[in-house]
């Protein structure tokens, strides 16, 4: 079966050396599969990476022209974007140090180079701080003084700064320095009641911050084991939101690639968890979602932990985990069979009683793909706001209407996988006997 361009992208970039017959496939696309797929990189997150990628195999001849503008222009772009973000950065740091805030950098210029080897590879959109409680007045004090602008949150656990005279962007503009971006203060990496997910207890804080040396920089953040988990947290956050950025994942397994067979890491890693069996099945799901995805290897840690996996979220992991990664960007495009939903199926494994209770009394259907944060910019046009919410009217229903068509299929699949656990302890006797 015909691979659609996205995944043949991603089958080039994968971290196995498995992607002759991904050049192949991307040698044979048509000026109007480049343009669809160009857009879905600079969506995902992976147009840059997707450069770097075409380097390091000599195969850069494999793009036309026009494409390969497109990307060392990005490159270009981008550069001066985390140069101009850089100094920002070291700025709010300063002042938050003057100010006497405690705390810790989080995702962005943490990740380097763990997570990614260099800053201009990232379209970086935000600057994140996971912040002490009572730190939290002192540090909106200096943010506002900074210039930026509070927007309302989702979360009570966040707090959200947008840069001044931001315009929207998409494409080339993004990676502009021009093109807005948004400081958030996180008291927790979590929140329970956000997707009414069984509660998880904190475990990630300042107090776990060490020194990070990044782009000439020295700055608080967190050590390898809890930055892993907290990538871990902010993909199971997307997917319970019903969108992510490929490049989210693509990063992780980065991670992977480098430190699967990192003993020391991963002993580190269970005794981080201390036996949450949420918060292990949680790192099965995004693991073995990346592995789909971009191959790297798989810890064996991780491999144990997926044995005992919740079975209808492996029903999930085996049958939908993949074709959901690649729903559509933005998550409210219009798109006769939306999958953003199908991981409704996987979210009702983890939902609170409370969370359940209050569903089965008030069914929310409007819900369907509300992102993690609003916009920082907001649409000034009353007509574009008017075709920007009918748009995404029509998209909730037909993603509803996709979701209910694919009940029965779930459900099937999950009694098969019931009958199969059910006969494996009878056919384990008959061989004993």
């Amino acid at each position: 079966m015909k691979r659609a361009p996205a995944e043949d992208i991603v089958a080039f970039m994968s971290f196995s050396d498995q992607s002759d017959e991904a050049v192949s496939a991307i040698q044979k696309f048509t000026p109007r599969d480049w343009n669809r797929v160009v857009q879905w990189m600079d969506d995902a997150g992976l147009s840059l990476y997707f450069q770097k990628r075409l380097i390091e195999a000599s195969a850069t001849q494999i793009v036309p022209m026009s494409v390969s503008s497109h990307l060392q222009r990005s490159i270009a772009l981008n550069q001066a974007r985390v140069d101009d973000m850089l100094g920002r950065f070291r700025s709010i740091n300063q002042q938050f140090d003057n100010a006497r805030v405690r705390y810790a950098v989080v995702k962005g210029f943490s990740l380097i180079p763990e997570f990614c080897p260099e800053a201009v590879l990232r379209h970086q959109a935000d600057i994140d701080y996971l912040i002490d409680q009572q730190s939290v007045p002192a540090a909106r004090r200096v943010l506002v003084d900074a210039g930026y602008v509070t927007q309302a949150s989702v979360s009570a656990k966040e707090s959200i700064f947008v840069s001044p005279g931001a315009t929207p962007s998409r494409g080339d503009s993004q990676y502009s320095a021009t093109a807005g971006h948004a400081v958030e203060l996180h008291t927790d990496v979590w929140d329970s009641d956000m997707h009414g997910i069984q509660c998880i207890p904190k475990f990630l804080g300042v107090s776990q911050a060490r020194p990070h040396y990044s782009n000439g920089l020295a700055f608080p953040a967190l050590p390898d084991v809890d930055a892993f988990l907290l990538q871990v947290l902010h993909a199971c956050r997307h997917l319970f939101t019903q969108w992510i950025r490929m490049s989210c994942l693509f990063e992780i397994g980065y991670f992977l690639n480098r430190r699967a067979g990192d003993t020391a890491l991963w002993c580190a890693v269970e005794q981080r968890l201390q036996g949450n069996a949420l918060l292990r099945e949680f790192v099965v799901i995004v693991s073995e979602l990346v592995v789909q995805l971009f191959a790297p290897p798989l810890p064996p840690l991780i491999q144990d932990w997926a044995e005992e996996i919740c079975p209808a979220s492996r029903v999930w992991i085996d049958h939908y985990a993949r074709r959901w990664a690649f729903c559509e960007l933005p998550v409210h495009q219009l798109s006769l069979s939306p999958r953003s939903k199908l991981v409704l199926f996987l979210q009702e494994q983890y939902r609170s009683e409370s969370s359940r209770r209050n569903r089965a009394q008030k069914p929310d259907l409007s819900s369907a793909a509300l992102p993690v944060k609003k916009k920082p910019v907001l649409l000034v046009s009353d007509w574009r706001k008017r075709k920007h919410l009918l748009r995404r009217g029509v998209y909730y229903a037909l993603a509803q209407a996709r979701y209910l068509c694919e009940i029965p299929r779930w459900r099937y699949l999950n009694r098969r996988t019931a009958s199969r656990r059910a006969s494996q302890p009878l056919q384990a006797s008959k061989r004993a006997s």
